[in-house]
């Protein structure tokens, strides 16, 4: 059984400013919020994109997508309104490449709760976290709207 851990994290959410445009015949960016993880020892960079329940569920490709998606399912999570879900995708900063993951993430805006869960034991990741999240006082382009965090975040850019 998984707990959730006291490893340090930072989640900051920025507001999709592409959010449906399109991106071919038919095909539009229906995220709401772009998101970066940090994590630290050791330190690791992953991605979120999140969406509206009725477009994450489709977007559920392997077996264990599949499992979460079936679980939350059974949650009714759908009639939850405004409860906005994403995968998780590891960054590597060197390469640029991007890498999905197990894991996902769970946004209420409604109640500021987040729920993050990402397991990636190649980068010795295995942990999911509970955490309230803040709405940012000075918004613009390149900053966040909200931050979710278990750590003074000097300390997080510091390790």
């Amino acid at each position: 059984m998984r707990t959730i851990a006291e490893r340090h994290i930072a989640v900051r959410g920025f507001i999709n400013e592409r959010h449906n445009t399109t991106f071919g015949r038919g095909l539009f960016r229906r995220a709401i919020y772009n998101g970066s993880v940090e994590l630290a020892n050791p330190s690791q960079k992953y991605l979120i994109d999140l969406y509206e329940f009725g477009i994450w569920q489709h977007l559920a490709k392997t077996d264990y997508q599949i499992g979460v998606f079936q679980k939350i399912d059974a949650m009714e999570a759908d009639e939850e309104d405004g409860l906005l879900l994403s995968w998780v995708v590891h960054y590597d900063p060197l390469t640029k490449s991007k890498t999905y993951v197990d894991g996902y993430c769970i946004f209420m805006p409604s109640t500021n709760e987040m729920y993050i869960e990402i397991h990636d034991p190649e980068r010795g990741s295995d942990h999911s976290w509970s955490l309230t999240v803040r709405s940012c006082k000075n918004t613009g382009s390149g900053k966040p709207v909200f931050i979710a965090t278990n750590v003074d975040l000097g300390s997080l850019q510091a390790a």
